[in-house]
């Protein structure tokens, strides 16, 4: 069974060093626009606006995302930022599912958006997501076509 698990405030700093490991992997397929540390620290500063999560499988952690709520003129999104662990690459429509329905309980935001390896695509399109450049969005409102 899957669980997704916001780690908040002074349990960011005592799970850093896992959090650093899996996000640094993540990292690298990036284009340098964030380091661990930075994400750390705004998850701690700015909770509101930054917040990292624990997935776990049977009760085991098998990875650590991070998200930022993006403020766009017409919708706000809830933006992956990464997403890294091990063993969750046949997990992930199951896993997106749930965040998806996490997700939807907060009414300010219209969509969710990931921006991250190609190697995602084919799983998140069979949960309803789209390409777009190279960030897969998906509507969480129905009057939001994305």
């Amino acid at each position: 069974m899957l669980r997704i698990k916001q780690i908040e405030g002074e349990d960011i700093l005592l799970r850093y060093n896992d959090i650093k490991e899996e996000f640094d992997k993540a990292l690298e397929h990036s284009s340098g626009e964030w380091t661990a540390a930075q994400i750390a620290a705004k998850a701690i500063s700015e909770p509101h606006m930054f917040q990292i999560w624990e997935i776990q499988k049977d009760n085991h952690w098998i990875g650590i995302a991070s998200t930022r709520v993006m403020y766009y003129n017409n919708f706000v999104a809830l933006h992956i930022i990464t997403l890294g662990g091990s063993n969750m690459y046949d997990d992930m429509p199951e896993l997106i599912t749930k965040f998806e329905e996490m997700v939807k309980q907060y009414e300010n935001i219209d969509i969710l958006e990931f921006t991250g390896r190609r190697g995602f695509i084919k799983q998140l399109n069979t949960v309803g997501w789209k390409e777009r450049y190279t960030t897969m969005r998906k509507s969480l409102k129905e009057n939001i076509d994305v």
